[in-house]
C-alpha cells in the first residue's frame, strides 16, 4: 500500500465506488478530498448529468435491441457524474440477477436497468417489491405460471436465498407458503399485473407470520428478518470491500440498516468509511471484473471513440452485460481469472493500445497524454503510465525493467532515442501494453 494520504484514499475510493476516473475528473475529487467526495457520489439525486444526458440522446438507442441496450449502459458507466449510482446498478444486477436469454424481452431488460438505478441507494424492502413486480424478473423466474391451486416456487425460494435472507433462514415450508403469496403476480404487455383470479386468499404461515398474506406482506416480512441486513451487508462488503471481508465490517454495516429511510445509503456510508475499508486489507484485495477493467481502462487512458465490441470483450472475459450465467449471478474474485479469461484480458491490452478503429483512429494516444503532462524523461513516463493505472504499486524490479524498455533497443544492443515522435509513439504504446499485463493491473 503506497500511501495512507488522502489522495491515496481518494483513488482508492474511486476504484471501488466509482470506475476509476479521468485525469481531469481525478483532479476534481482530489481537490474536494475524501469525505466530500464520498458525499457526492452517495447523492447522484444532487449531481447534474445533463452531457451524458445529451450524449445518450445523440446516439438513439433502440431499446429494443440487447445489443443497443448495452451500448447504452456502457455509456453511462463510463461518461456519467453519478459513477455510484452506475455502480450499484452493476450491483443490483448480479444480486437479482436476470438474463435477457431466458427473458427474450430487450426493453423489460431496459426497464428493469431503470430499476435499480433509481431505487439502488435507497430503501431495501422497496426495491425488493418492486423488483418482485418487475416483469423481467417476473418472467425469469416464471411467476406468471405461479397459479391459485398449482404454485410454482421458484421466485418464492430465490427471493429468501438468493435476494434476501440466504440459505439456513427459512424452511421448505416458508418456500411453499410464500409461493401461495405470490400467486397472480403476472405480466401484461405494459407492466406488472395483478391477477386476482389465480391468487391464492387462503390463510398461509410464513415466517412465523399468519394471516391472508401477500406478495408484499411476504416483502415486508423478509425486509423485517434479522437475516436480512446481515445478508446484504456481506454481499456489499464483498463487492466493495474485499473477498474476505471481517466480521467487524460486515456486522458494522449490517447494523445501519434500519427498516425505514435510505438503509442502502446508510450501509455503504458506514462501509466506505470504516477504517478497514480504509486499510491495507482492502487495498488491491478485490480482482477487476471484465467491467470495471474495460470501463476503467478508457477512462484511464481517455479514449475518445468506443469500440462496439467492447461489451463482446466484456463477454470474452466472462461477464456479459445483461445475461448472467444463471441466476446466483457471476461468482466474482477468483473466478475471473482463468487460463481463457486471462488471454482475453491481454487481447483487450493489445487492441487498445495498437489497434485502430479504421484507418485513421487509434484506440488511445499515450504520446498526446505524456505531451500534456509536458513530460520528457523516460523514467517520468514510465512512472506516470505506472501511477494511473496501478497507482505505482508495481514491484521495484518490474520498475527497471520498463524503464529499460523505454530507452533500449529490442536486441538490448543499443539506446532508443525517444525525440523521434514515431518511436516514441512505438514505445509509449508498448509500455501501456506491459502494464495491462501486470498482475497489479487486474487488481482494484
Amino acid at each position: 500500500m503506497p500511501s495512507d494520504s488522502e489522495d491515496f484514499l481518494v483513488e482508492h475510493l474511486l476504484r471501488r465506488a466509482a470506475f476509476g476516473a479521468t485525469p481531469e475528473e481525478l483532479k476534481r475529487y482530489k481537490s474536494m478530498g475524501y469525505n466530500r467526495t464520498l458525499k457526492e457520489l452517495l447523492h447522484p439525486e444532487k449531481v447534474k448529468d445533463k452531457q451524458l444526458d445529451q450524449m445518450l440522446a445523440d446516439q438513439n438507442f433502440d431499446f429494443t435491441s440487447i445489443e443497443d441496450l448495452k451500448h447504452w449502459w456502457l455509456y453511462r458507466m463510463i461518461y456519467t457524474k453519478r459513477p455510484l449510482q452506475e455502480k450499484m446498478t452493476l450491483f443490483w444486477h448480479g444480486h437479482f440477477a436476470t438474463s435477457n436469454k431466458k427473458v427474450g424481452n430487450s426493453y423489460a431488460m431496459y426497464m428493469q436497468n431503470v430499476l435499480f438505478r433509481q431505487n439502488g441507494m435507497g430503501n431495501f424492502r422497496d426495491l425488493l417489491l418492486e423488483t418482485s413486480k418487475d416483469p423481467a424478473m417476473i418472467v425469469w423466474l416464471d411467476n406468471n405460471s405461479n397459479n391459485k391451486g398449482k404454485p410454482n416456487e421458484n421466485y418464492a425460494r430465490e427471493i429468501m436465498e438468493l435476494f434476501a435472507l440466504g440459505i439456513g433462514n427459512y424452511s421448505e415450508q416458508d418456500i411453499k407458503e410464500g409461493a401461495r403469496a405470490f400467486t397472480g403476480w403476472q405480466t401484461k404487455p405494459n407492466g406488472f399485473y395483478f391477477n386476482p383470479g389465480q391468487h391464492d386468499y387462503g390463510s398461509k404461515k410464513f415466517l412465523g407470520r399468519t394471516g391472508n398474506l401477500n406478495g408484499d406482506d411476504v416483502v415486508e416480512i423478509l425486509s423485517e428478518q434479522p437475516a436480512c441486513p446481515k445478508f446484504i451487508s456481506m454481499k456489499l462488503c464483498k463487492f466493495f470491500a474485499s473477498d474476505n471481508p471481517s466480521k467487524t465490517l460486515v456486522s458494522d454495516v449490517a447494523a445501519t440498516y434500519t427498516g425505514d429511510g435510505d438503509n442502502i445509503r446508510n450501509m455503504l456510508t458506514t462501509l466506505f468509511q470504516h477504517d478497514e475499508f480504509k486499510s491495507k486489507a482492502c487495498y488491491h484485495a478485490k480482482i477487476k471484473s471484465p467491467v470495471e477493467l474495460v470501463v476503467g481502462t478508457i477512462k484511464s487512458l481517455q479514449v475518445q471513440k468506443l469500440d462496439n465490441d467492447l461489451p463482446n470483450s466484456m463477454g470474452r472475459m466472462g461477464q456479459t452485460l445483461l445475461e448472467p450465467p444463471n441466476v446466483k449471478g457471476w461468482d466474482g474474485g477468483p473466478a475471473w481469472i482463468s487460463t481463457n479469461t486471462m488471454m482475453e484480458r491481454f487481447n483487450f491490452a493489445t487492441k487498445i493500445t495498437q489497434a485502430k478503429f479504421d484507418a485513421l483512429e487509434t484506440f488511445v494516444k499515450p504520446a498526446e497524454l505524456v505531451e500534456q503532462q509536458q513530460l520528457q524523461d523516460p523514467d517520468q513516463m514510465v512512472d506516470y503510465f505506472l501511477n494511473i493505472l496501478t497507482d505505482g504499486d508495481v514491484p521495484e524490479q518490474a520498475r527497471l525493467e520498463l524503464r529499460a524498455y523505454m530507452t533500449v533497443s529490442p536486441k538490448g544492443d543499443q539506446v532508443v532515442l525517444l525525440s523521434n515522435d514515431k518511436v516514441l509513439d512505438q514505445k509509449l504504446r508498448g509500455l501501456v501494453h506491459l502494464i495491462m499485463t501486470l498482475p497489479t493491473y487486474q487488481l482494484a
